[in-house]
């Protein structure tokens, strides 16, 4: 099929349209970015005398304590308080479906594998046991 010249013009414009719309987009996304970034922002020599010295964050490299959870081959390490006692309170299948899924990135498939059971119904533990740690966490914070 042979194009005309009307048609390749009209091809072109729309491309051409279509290019100057991704950019505008672009172009409008990133300076909302940089708006809200700007608004939020805080600079070191805008904090009152009082604020300068305090720690900010944290230390992650020394945590004050540190809880181990060894239910899998591997220990892994939790510094955080609120989140070792939620996790100490699932039952040991979830609590090891959840340190796989988030402490050793793998996936459902994965970890059925281990388990011998499909991934749907690891998709099913994981979001129950994710539900019931934030029901524990939120319990925690109320008190």
């Amino acid at each position: 099929m042979q194009w005309s010249d009307k048609d390749i013009s009209r091809i072109e414009g729309k491309f051409d349209s279509f290019c100057k719309t991704v950019l505008r987009n672009f172009a409008r996304d990133w300076y909302r970015a940089k708006q809200r970034h700007h608004a939020t922002e805080v600079l070191f020599s805008e904090l009152p005398d009082g604020q300068l010295f305090e720690p900010i964050h944290n230390d992650p490299i020394c945590p004050l304590e540190q809880y181990l959870f060894d239910d899998l081959e591997l220990p892994i390490n939790i510094t955080d308080d609120a989140l070792a006692q939620a996790l100490r309170q699932l039952s040991r299948r979830k609590r090891q479906i959840v340190l796989l899924a988030y402490f050793c990135d793998r996936t459902d498939q994965q970890i059925g594998e281990r388990f011998h059971v499909v991934r749907s119904t690891i998709q099913a533990a994981r979001t129950k046991a994710l539900k019931e740690m934030r029901n524990l966490l939120e319990k925690q914070s109320e008190t």
